[in-house]
């Protein structure tokens, strides 16, 4: 597959990140200034959705650009491993 696919994959997964970084560190500012709990719970299955659509959306540009690395068995996949909250 061409770099620039590659190049631009990579980008996207690397954008991603920041994206769910600032999304944890919202919801921290959320909590110091003492927002509603239920505010702050919204927010983290917002994130967690933004998160897991993007999770699916590079597995597919993985797979179309011929890159792979999601072949494996999800057999021992935990779904609420790496969420942006604890909720």
């Amino acid at each position: 597959m061409n770099d620039d696919i590659r190049r631009s994959i990579q980008e996207v997964a690397e954008a991603m990140a920041h994206v769910n970084q600032a999304f944890k560190d919202y919801m921290g500012q959320l909590q110091v200034v003492g927002k509603d709990p239920s505010e702050i719970h919204q927010v983290a299955k917002n994130a967690d959705t933004l998160k897991d659509s993007g999770n699916i959306y590079m597995s597919w540009a993985r797979h179309y650009a011929g890159i792979g690395g999601d072949e494996g068995s999800t057999e021992d996949i935990d779904e609420d491993e790496g969420r942006i909250a604890g909720f």
